[in-house]
């Protein structure tokens, strides 16, 4: 999968607005964030990157969810978040399937609305 092609199954999936407050300004990162944040209250759903040539998109779980999905080749606790509640998932290189994704994202969305 391309970024284009995994930022289109977020913009489906989650009512966020796009943003990019991470690589502005005088910050010279060598990762570029593409983050998600819920329209409503402006909390983070879900963060899309590149890292060492992997795709890669960070999510909100429940955290019993986030010890299970652990376990799965290509799932990590979140990259640069909370350990307990986030999970990184290397989308090209992971055993979740593209529909697992959609739901994780739709879970991510409905843990940040509260």
């Amino acid at each position: 999968m391309q970024l284009k092609e995994l930022q289109k199954i977020v913009e489906k999936t989650v009512d966020a607005n796009l943003v990019h407050p991470f690589n502005g300004g005088k910050m010279k990162l060598k990762i570029e964030y593409h983050v998600y944040k819920d329209r409503k209250n402006n909390k983070i759903v879900a963060m899309v990157f590149e890292k060492d040539g992997c795709l890669l998109i960070n999510l909100k779980l429940t955290p019993e969810h986030v010890d299970e999905m652990v376990q799965v080749s290509g799932v990590e606790r979140g990259y640069h978040m909370n350990k307990k509640h986030w999970i990184t998932v290397d989308v090209n290189q992971t055993d979740v399937t593209k529909s697992e994704l959609i739901k994780m994202l739709q879970e991510s969305a409905a843990i940040i609305a509260g």
